[in-house]
């Protein structure tokens, strides 16, 4: 890592591309949230989170399909410009995210919202550039791996398809319809928290997302996971809200150890 503006560091890849942080982004995205099995979702956080509770045993997990139009260079969400160019061309994504929190005293149904910080574990993150693979892995420890993602956004929303290709996970498939009215539609500004782990450390990052995003009832979305990830995640494919957005951007801080905070 290498000193760079005022900004935050510059961080130079295995790749050769040179990172200018906080790094700045353009997306579509779509996604639903799906109820899931707490027991299963706690097998897979570290010590230090714990799955956010909607019901008696039951906890959730977001699923993400994310087509970048610009990956660096250029942005301004109002913290200031960031015109590192990145040389990374635009990928597809899908996230796969747990609704986590740190350092609440209880698991009893959304009373963890009253004295824990609540923010997204990354479990896995498939991308369709190995370029992206580093950028991920190597700053934030993303789960990061090539796999065969095909994200569209369309007139009538996003879909997005992950294939078993090397990854040995079953096959994902996810459409969300654009909002019908722009009743379910506000221009939003969010800051929201990641947790990752990176050489055994939990990082958690800050993001700052921006635009034109509709979160909803699930009604018209349609959702297929394959029995392997379903099982990993003891999640149903019955979504409880959708997300979705055109046109959003974000601002991605480097992470800071949980231990350090």
């Amino acid at each position: 890592m290498n000193c760079g503006t005022d900004d935050g560091p510059r961080v130079t890849l295995s790749t050769g591309h040179e990172i200018a942080l906080p790094l700045d982004l353009e997306f579509a995205l779509g996604g639903v949230t799906v109820p899931a099995r707490r027991d299963r979702l706690e097998a897979l956080l570290p010590a230090d989170l714990s799955s956010l509770a909607i019901a008696p045993g039951i906890g959730c997990v977001t699923l993400v399909g994310i087509q970048y139009h610009r990956v660096g260079g250029g942005g301004n969400d109002g913290e200031g410009a960031n015109d590192g160019e990145t040389g990374l061309e635009p990928y597809d994504e899908f996230a796969v995210i747990v609704p986590a929190v740190r350092g609440s005293r209880t698991t009893l149904p959304f009373a963890q919202l009253i004295d824990g910080e609540v923010g997204g574990y990354v479990h896995w993150l498939p991308v369709t550039t190995d370029a992206s693979v580093a950028l991920g892995r190597e700053i934030w420890g993303y789960p990061k791996e090539r796999a065969e993602i095909t994200v569209t956004d369309g007139p009538r929303g996003l879909r997005a398809v992950v294939g078993d290709g090397e990854t040995g996970m079953s096959a994902v498939r996810l459409e969300v319809p654009r909002p019908r009215t722009r009743v379910a539609t506000r221009d939003r500004d969010w800051t929201m928290w990641s947790y990752t782990t990176l050489d055994g450390d939990l990082l958690r990052s800050r993001a700052r997302i921006r635009g034109e995003i509709a979160v909803d009832s699930p009604v018209g979305t349609s959702l297929e996971i394959g029995s392997e990830l379903r099982a990993t995640l003891g999640c149903w494919n019955r979504p409880l809200a959708r997300l979705y957005g055109s046109r959003a951007r974000a601002r991605l801080h480097a992470g800071d150890s949980v231990d350090a905070l």
